[in-house]
């Protein structure tokens, strides 16, 4: 399928201006004796402490049901963890099939599978902004997976008015997937993933959207680990995801939230960008030795 030129898409002046202008502070050296301790650390990981729970009480957090699991037919989980490795680049050129990017998707529904997120209290909790670069007949530009149907509403009031939400025409009708903006997304995600050409060279990358200010005030301050855990488990789906299809993935813990959220839209809490990732053909670097994997 064709695809007509597609505009290119990029953070707005104030932002890039913003970041430019940045004051810079420290320098990076290492760690030693003297290394200062930074107390705020510690006083968050105590504010995260979960209280015992009230087994007496109902249940705050929502339960799905949940439906097995599609199956890649000849590929084995122990294989594929044990073969599971991070990209260090991407080549730029390898191209995903758009089937092949709907399954992906499928896997990280929670109601559609149970391992692994049945390992969480409650989960759907992070929404999924993607930036296609390199998916066949897809439309490159950035989309966006709604992972719990409650949050459409607030993301489309929230976000901007001008971005489209529309479900494009291949996509299965059970994988709630929205094209928010067309055009070429490559310099954008890079952008907004501290200009690292792993962000732009894959198939695609995205950003985990949490819901955030609401979570924490109704439930706790225990609940922000649990938000990043979501974060990893959609991750490591992604790994393994991207190795059964012969690709690799990783991810990206450098980026710009308030340049996210700002071009996103989002004005305040009610939703955090968390976590970047990026899939798409590896390059192999020759420097990284590869042993083999533990025996079982």
């Amino acid at each position: 399928m064709l695809f007509r030129s597609q505009p290119i898409l990029s953070l707005p002046d104030h932002a890039i201006q913003q970041i430019a202008l940045a004051h810079w502070q420290g320098e990076a050296n290492t760690l030693s004796q003297e290394h200062i301790t930074w107390d705020a650390i510690d006083k968050v990981a105590r504010a995260c402490e979960k209280p015992e729970t009230n087994l007496s009480a109902p249940s705050e957090l929502p339960t799905t049901a949940r439906k097995p699991p599609p199956q890649h037919s000849d590929i084995k989980a122990h294989d594929l963890i044990q073969q599971r490795r991070s990209a260090v680049a991407m080549d730029k050129r390898t191209q995903m099939q758009v089937e092949q990017f709907y399954s992906l998707l499928s896997r990280l529904m929670p109601e559609s599978v149970d391992v692994p997120f049945n390992v969480l209290a409650a989960t759907a909790r992070v929404q999924l902004i993607f930036f296609v670069h390199r998916v066949e007949d897809l439309i490159p530009g950035v989309y966006c997976l709604i992972r719990n149907p409650g949050a459409l509403a607030a993301l489309k009031t929230q976000m901007n008015e001008e971005f489209a939400w529309k479900k494009p025409e291949t996509c299965p009708k059970e994988i709630p997937l929205f094209c928010l903006l067309e055009g070429d997304a490559k310099g954008l995600s890079q952008q907004l993933s501290c200009q690292q050409d792993i962000a732009a060279d894959g198939c695609f990358s995205l950003a985990m959207l949490s819901q955030f200010k609401q979570t924490l005030r109704k439930t706790g301050a225990w609940l922000y680990p649990q938000l990043y855990w979501e974060c990893g488990i959609i991750g490591q789906v992604l790994y393994l995801e991207a190795e059964a299809l012969s690709i690799q993935s990783t991810g990206i813990g450098c980026f710009f939230d308030d340049p996210v959220h700002d071009f996103l839209g989002l004005q305040d809490l009610q939703f955090q960008n968390l976590y970047h990732f990026t899939v798409g053909g590896a390059v192999h670097d020759s420097r990284i030795l590869t042993l083999p994997p533990y025996t079982v």
